[in-house]
């Protein structure tokens, strides 16, 4: 058993991790480190609450108050950086010089937001949204009338264009996909979701991509350049291109990296007194291969399934990826693999905002979207997890409850 623990990173997976190996009945020596001077807390309500709400922050925002950590013998390190590992000699070396004893290190460090390759993406009206401090920066810029460019349609810049029209600003978002969040939703729900940002006033510019940014005397960027030659005016730009994971301690200490942290089912990386979860871990993908998720989901039951793989414990962490996103009155929540070319089966109507769709490979449920419908996803989760065979014309009856999927199709005789 560790006597010593170093957890990088006080997000959620490192914060879960702690707790969890409190619980765990782990009585040795925990260190939380984490860059920002917030202790850990949830990033749903960065893109939504924060960003309407003038920077208020839900009760729940922060997984436990400051007095917690004391109480559980956590030793908190906040606006710090984590400089390098000796594994040689089980330590985290700091920013500052200090060094932490560690007989097990769990990296859970993350990701930064991707920036554009552009002249004038540092302009200081430029805005990305990663931390409570980008979204407390960006929450001043939303006001009543401002003229906002959104930069990428995934899952954040969805979001933020869903929360700055409830802000009062003029919305225009440019991607070059044909619509938005093609990558996790497919071309089909993603024209869907496209036709519902318009339809609330977001000026959606699709297959467009972005050539440059144009400075005002100010160095504030007046207008962005879009590569079909025209320009959109602007009071500020928010960039959504996702993140870059933040590797260097592991590839600095010689673990080995892909699009991540390699880890295996235990969350151990190519060292065995390190192991990775959360966004910075590239781990074995639910359906075969590999992958990386950046998802509220893994983020929580990876770091908790890392604290039992530090302990001795050997969990199976192999999951299909589940998340939601909150856009206006839309509540969209996805899980397993959504394929374009899959078997789809929509239970609802489309046109009336609450519908679910099955993702089919063969019989077998790989996949699962709800719009406004949550109650489905409950089902839909453990259909992908299990890996059932459904009848298609039970599936596509939305008189007969989702939950008589469970039970396998009666063979026919």
């Amino acid at each position: 058993m560790p006597q010593t623990i170093a957890i990088v990173g006080a997000n959620l997976a490192g914060g879960r991790a702690a707790a969890a190996l409190r619980q765990s009945g782990f009585e040795g020596h925990i260190t939380l480190i984490g860059e920002e001077r917030w202790p850990p807390y949830e990033r749903p309500p960065l893109s939504k609450e924060v960003l309407w709400d003038n920077g208020n922050l839900p009760e729940t925002f922060f997984l436990q108050d400051e007095a917690w950590y004391s109480e559980n013998r956590i030793d908190l390190r906040l606006g710090a950086r984590a400089e390098s590992l000796d594994l040689a000699g089980g330590a985290v070396t700091l920013q500052n010089g200090s060094s932490i004893k560690a007989d097990r290190v769990l990296l859970t460090t993350g990701g930064a937001a991707r920036r554009l390759p552009l002249a004038g993406a540092d302009a200081p009206n430029v805005h990305h949204l990663r931390t409570k401090d980008d979204a407390d920066h960006l929450a001043k810029a939303l006001v009543a009338g401002a003229r906002i460019v959104v930069i990428g349609m995934g899952v954040i810049g969805a979001e933020v264009a869903a929360s700055a029209r409830k802000a009062g600003c003029e919305v225009v978002a440019i991607e070059p996909a044909p619509v938005a969040m093609v990558r996790t939703i497919g071309e089909r729900f993603g024209g869907w979701l496209s036709r519902q940002h318009s339809a609330r006033g977001v000026d959606t510019r699709f297959g467009i991509g972005v050539e440059g940014l144009a400075l005002d005397s100010n160095g504030r960027v007046a207008a962005v350049n879009l590569s079909d030659t025209t320009q959109v005016t602007c009071d500020a730009v928010v960039v959504g291109i996702g993140i870059v994971p933040a590797v260097e301690l592991a590839r600095d200490a010689g673990l080995a990296i892909g699009n991540g942290i390699i880890v295996d089912k235990q969350c151990s990386t190519s060292n065995p007194h390190v192991f990775a979860a959360g966004d910075v871990a590239e781990q074995p993908d639910f359906f075969g291969g590999r992958t990386r998720l950046e998802t509220y989901q893994n983020a929580a039951e990876q770091g908790a399934a890392a604290a039992a793989a530090m302990l001795g414990q050997k969990p199976d962490f192999c999951k299909p990826c589940w998340f939601w996103s909150d856009q206006y009155d839309i509540n969209l929540q996805v899980t397993g693999r959504i394929n374009d070319s899959a078997d789809v089966i929509v239970r609802g109507d489309m046109d009336s905002e609450q519908f679910t769709a099955l993702f089919l490979n063969q019989d077998v449920v790989e996949g699962v979207i709800t719009i406004n419908r949550p109650a489905d996803m409950g089902v839909g989760k453990r259909l992908v997890e299990r890996r059932i065979a459904v009848s298609h014309s039970i599936a596509a009856d939305d008189t007969a409850p989702l939950r008589t999927l469970l039970a396998p199709p009666a063979k026919e005789t």
